[in-house]
């Protein structure tokens, strides 16, 4: 086996196979089991869910031009990877900010669906999200969960009886923390620069996902890392490469911002 189970419920297995005259060997790609199964060693020691952030971006590290214009950046095999990706995740997140300009389905398509479909998060303080959005239109058949700091706001109400499931937090880490309560172990975030500065600010980022496609976007466009900590543009150089390949013409990077196991609760 690769990595002991470290749910105390499971504990003793190997002891108990070696003492019926089983021989078993542990540390085998151990290395690459931790990363397979960061999430479930992960709930055993956080709060918190394992969160990856998602980003596609330019050559000169932009997710959009300066007019703002919809559109895709990386090709249709980047594309289907980012869709097998969120077909892993217990929730997939972005912020008001992305409903608004994309009306996102948040679903998985250029993939096999899972088993169970991944929950779908807003991070929307003010609870100001559209009732008209797919996301919200779409609550009774996908699970939505909305997230925002404030129960009085008028769009609280709207949205709880539209079937969206209203969580109430205070700021980022409480609510990660709600979330992982409602047994959400894995979460992407796929939200637009302001959300990815929030969650990077908190240093809540375990796996930072660059899909980088061969294009410039030029004066004016906006930077992935705008509300970023200005370290975080800077530092990406000094990251562990967890992985890197080509995806037709865009090339997934996948950097460990944390440690499995060194990850604070």
């Amino acid at each position: 086996m690769a990595v002991r189970d470290p749910n105390p419920a499971a504990a003793g297995g190997v002891d108990h196979l070696r003492a019926a005259g089983v021989v078993v060997d542990t540390g085998l790609e151990a290395d690459a089991a931790r990363e397979l199964n960061a999430a479930f060693l992960h709930a055993t020691a956080s709060d918190r869910p394992w969160i990856t952030l998602k980003l596609a971006v330019s050559l000169d590290g932009a997710i959009a031009d300066a007019g703002r214009h919809r559109g895709w950046l990386t090709g249709p095999s980047a594309r289907a990877e980012a869709h097998r990706m969120r077909a892993a995740q217990d929730a997939i997140a972005v912020g008001l900010g992305t409903v608004r300009a994309d009306d996102p389905d948040l679903t998985v398509r250029d993939a096999p669906q899972p088993r169970v479909a991944p929950i779908r998060v807003v991070f929307d303080s003010a609870f100001q999200t559209p009732p008209t959005s797919r996301l919200v239109t779409t609550a009774r058949d996908v699970p939505t969960m909305i997230v925002g700091r404030d129960a009085t706001a008028a769009g609280y109400d709207l949205l709880r009886d539209a079937g969206v499931d209203v969580l109430v937090a205070p700021d980022l880490p409480r609510a990660l923390r709600m979330l992982r309560a409602r047994d959400i172990r894995s979460l992407m975030v796929e939200g637009g620069a302001r959300l990815a500065g929030s969650f990077l600010r908190a240093a809540a980022i375990d796996r930072l996902v660059i899909f980088q496609a061969p294009v410039v976007l030029g004066a004016g466009a906006l930077s992935a890392f705008a509300f970023a900590p200005p370290a975080d543009t800077l530092s990406l150089h000094r990251l562990r490469v967890v992985e890197r390949r080509t995806l037709d013409d865009d090339v997934k990077t996948t950097y460990a911002l944390q440690e499995l196991g060194s990850v604070a609760t």
